[in-house]
């Protein structure tokens, strides 16, 4: 079973979810699912990973002006720019930990 895939589209599922509906503690459990899809990842994918997650985090910004959707899709962008953001760190801590050897 491919672990990394399925959290993929559990966080997936989630941001989309959470831009529709209030949900409690969104972001804490934003951070979990890109924690826990960062740690799953190869540590050659960190430059990658930082890459999309400010990425995301400008695209966000700019379909805010779109009528109705917009309002949407920033929420949307914005929620997998801070899974993006978790990742890349859940990506540095597993490199970090390859490099120290232990």
């Amino acid at each position: 079973m491919d672990y990394l895939k399925t959290t993929l589209r559990v966080a997936f599922v989630f941001i989309i979810l959470a831009a529709f509906v209030e949900v409690p503690y969104a972001a804490v459990i934003i951070a979990v699912l890109g924690l826990a899809t960062g740690l799953q990842r190869d540590s050659g994918d960190l430059i990658r990973t930082i890459v999309i997650a400010i990425g995301l985090s400008v695209a966000a910004g700019a379909l805010d002006a779109i009528p109705v959707a917009g309002e949407y899709l920033t929420a949307i962008l914005g929620n997998a720019a801070a899974l993006a953001a978790a990742s890349s760190i859940g990506v540095l801590l597993k490199f970090s930990w390859e490099q120290a050897g232990v």
